[in-house]
């Protein structure tokens, strides 16, 4: 959007340098300049800032990844730690400089819009503006630079936790927000690996906003069903968000839509960037997320030889089955209670039935 606002800005500009060529015959492509300069000045820093805010949040959200062979999960977890605050360094601070920056860069232009002054004079303004401009972006890159590097240096540090799949505790949970004056519900599947000294609490954790507790379910049966039994017994993967999906859902659209409702459609498009949109969004999914992949990550992610792959245990086994059979009987998870109990119930009706034959023996006897 702030590149689209960018090249609004520069037709309005190009519009008025027309309309003064057309007024007295002279073309000055001054307007263009200033206009061009001030909306680059204006509108690049707000639409990198946004850039690099998306670059931080896909950072800062690694994936959670399964591996069924080894039938192991791997969950991220930051080191523990304060995030490092830059010194002399906050909103406050940043909106001045940026106010600043720009001060000074119209300073520099000012004197091009001054057309009574001598040549000596303007060209000493804008060598002015210029170097204090100079000093300013070499005090500020440098302070940044800096400071940027410490705060890599002393920000909290990402670590991967491996941990037995058949072991891992997930749950889904609903949770109500309550505001001034309203009140909002959402519901998470939480995957959690427990502490080794206290099993109430989690070593690292990662939720999935999942909008109703059948849908977390839902999304908890796939995760199983691909450790289980495959990605073939998973349903295939939503298109939705890629960039093959957008541009087929532009061809269907120009097959639908009449002339007018389609360019207004296209004149959106443009203005937001989305196809641009999908482009940057596709880069963060395939290349971004994963270089900030520890190296031990990658090696541990590698496939194995059939003859190495990890077997589930029998608990679990026997488990799976009852669950298979349950299902084939019609009924839902929902309405089989707790999957924990079921392995200690089923022990239990063994132990009574052992304990009747013993009885009847004796009595036999």
């Amino acid at each position: 959007m702030f590149l689209s606002l960018f090249g609004l800005m520069m037709v309005f500009a190009l519009l008025v340098t027309l309309d003064a060529y057309l007024d007295d015959g002279t073309m000055t492509w001054i307007p263009l300049s200033v206009v061009g300069g001030m909306n680059l000045l204006i509108t690049a820093p707000w639409g990198l800032y946004l850039h690099f805010l998306g670059n931080k949040a896909i950072k800062e959200s690694p994936p959670v990844r399964f591996h069924r062979q080894r039938r192991e999960v791997a969950m991220p977890r930051w080191t523990e730690g304060q995030a490092f605050k830059l010194p002399l360094w906050n909103d406050t601070v940043a909106g001045f400089t940026y106010i600043g920056v720009l001060f000074t860069v119209g300073w520099a232009l000012t004197p091009f819009m001054n057309e009574y002054s001598s040549t000596e004079y303007r060209n000493s303004l804008v060598l002015d503006g210029l170097v204090l401009l100079g000093i300013e972006l070499l005090v500020i890159g440098t302070y940044l630079f800096i400071a940027l590097r410490l705060k890599k240096k002393h920000d909290p540090k990402l670590v991967y936790e491996i941990y037995p799949w058949d072991k891992l505790v997930a749950y889904i949970e609903t949770k109500h927000n309550i505001g001034p004056g309203l009140m909002a519900a959402h519901t998470v599947l939480t995957l959690a690996i427990p502490k080794p000294d206290d099993p109430e609490s989690a070593l690292a954790a990662a939720s999935i906003n999942v909008g109703h507790e059948t849908a977390g379910l839902a999304q908890w049966e796939c995760i199983r069903q691909f450790m289980e039994n495959g990605p073939g017994a998973c349903p295939d993967p939503k298109e939705d968000e890629t960039l093959a999906h957008y541009k087929a859902k532009c061809r269907q659209a120009r097959k639908e839509m009449a002339l007018l409702p389609w360019l207004g459609k296209k004149v959106g498009d443009w203005f937001f960037q989305r196809y641009l949109a999908h482009i940057i969004t596709e880069r963060r999914i395939k290349s971004l997320a994963l270089k900030r992949l520890p190296e031990e990550l990658k090696a541990w992610s590698a496939p194995l030889p059939k003859e190495q792959w990890a077997q589930p245990s029998e608990a679990l086994q026997n488990l799976n089955q009852q669950l298979t059979r349950a299902y084939e009987r019609g009924l839902r998870f929902t309405q089989m209670g707790p999957v924990s109990e079921w392995q200690a119930g089923r022990e239990e009706k063994r132990q009574q039935k052992r304990g009747k034959g013993r009885f009847r023996a004796r009595a036999s006897s």
